[in-house]
């Protein structure tokens, strides 16, 4: 027998089915024509006032990420200024038509010249709700516009770039290795570590269409941080010995000589270690490098242990310019003191914490190089004497 209670019941959950299924089903649903997503911000600072760059792609080029289209994908770069980089971004945001959203942003371009704001910078985008950990953060030397309005390939997607992408990029050239923002974050903040944004310039020399020079994004540098300050910007070409630094090394191509003949070596594989001797006033350190790698090309014969010593005696050099190239700047590349605050946390504590630090001519007492050459391919090799 049916109650009453029970038929209220029935009533009131039927009610509440009916008035569920009228409700819809996004509450918070976004017409996409109504928001620009900005996927790269470029920050400058010029006449004491940031200077924000925002870039926003055409949502159709996305999809030529793998498959090329007929015409170069569309991209429009705005900008704004303001005292601070939310004030800036504020004034972008008056400009635009749309709503500008950063919910997609995947890098963000500090130009040499607000190197100094960084502090500001990631402060303005970890507080804002939108903005993402994983961001790519990179620096240039070069003018912002001008990197983000480079070309690309087969007109693909702007996605499709060493700013956007850098990992194939990496892949097959091993210099320094992207970060993300969580990680810049992380790293500025560590005591006596050092933070390198990969810097991004463009370049119309390595390629051209039809005899026309285009531009082309490029690796080209670092800029350095250590404790929050800016110690300065450094050409790829001064401090090439970083790529045997890197914990995620990919590979290199390096020439190998013995006596007239010469050879080309891809090296795949390279691991660093430190140890440091206390005794006897400062501490001095000894860095070990094991690297193997293949032999791909030859013009005349030569020796597996010719080749060998050839590459030891080149990244040996490499390392040695690195430590040199810091020290007269006043960066320790080979983050000597970090190594002391890591793993000898009370020798640091006594006797370098209070002290400005840095390595002297004599802290790097040795650099050891062992490269072992894996295979010859298809070239024999001369028998050592």
């Amino acid at each position: 027998m049916i109650t009453l209670s029970r038929l209220i019941r029935t009533g009131i959950t039927a009610t509440a089915l009916a008035s569920i299924t009228m409700l819809t089903g996004c509450w918070d649903e976004v017409n996409l024509q109504d928001v620009s997503y900005v996927s790269a911000l470029g920050i400058d600072y010029v006449d004491e006032k940031i200077v924000i760059y925002g870039q926003i792609i055409n949502f159709a080029s996305v999809a030529k990420t793998e498959a090329p289209g007929s015409s170069p994908a569309e991209t429009w770069v705005g900008t704004g200024s303001g005292n601070s980089t939310l004030l800036a971004f504020y004034d972008l945001m008056r400009s635009g038509y749309a709503t500008l959203n950063l919910e997609h942003l995947k890098t963000v371009l500090i130009h040499e010249r607000a190197a100094d704001q960084i502090e500001d910078v990631l402060d303005a985008l970890n507080r804002h709700r939108a903005s993402r950990y994983t961001s790519l953060i990179f620096g240039t030397t070069d003018d912002i516009e001008n990197v983000l309005n480079t070309e690309n390939f087969f007109n693909q997607s702007p996605l499709y770039s060493v700013l956007y992408m850098p990992q194939p990029h990496e892949e097959q050239y091993t210099f320094i290795e992207p970060l993300q923002m969580q990680l810049a974050v992380q790293t500025i903040r560590e005591p006596k570590e050092l933070t390198l944004l990969p810097v991004i310039n463009s370049s119309r020399i390595p390629w051209s269409k039809r005899g026309k020079p285009i531009p082309t994004q490029l690796i080209s540098g670092v800029l350095v941080y250590k404790d929050f300050k800016y110690k300065g910007y450094f050409s790829e070409k001064t401090v090439i010995g970083l790529r045997w630094l890197n914990p995620e090394f990919k590979q290199v191509f390096v020439e190998a000589g013995q006596g007239g003949s010469k050879g080309t070596v891809s090296v795949r594989h390279a691991k660093t270690s430190l140890e440091v001797s206390k005794t006897g006033g400062d501490p001095r350190f000894t860095i070990t490098l094991k690297l193997s790698g293949s032999l791909i090309e030859m013009d005349s014969e030569m020796t597996k242990e010719g080749i060998e010593s050839s590459i030891e005696e080149l990244v040996r050099g490499q390392i040695q310019s690195l430590f040199d190239t810091g020290r007269e700047r006043g960066v320790d590349f080979l983050e000597l003191e970090h190594y002391l605050y890591r793993y000898h946390n009370r020798y640091w504590h006594e006797h370098i914490e209070k002290k400005d630090w840095l390595p002297n001519k004599g802290t790097l007492a040795e650099i050891k190089v062992e490269f072992r050459l894996t295979d010859s391919g298809k070239f024999v090799l001369r028998k050592g004497a």
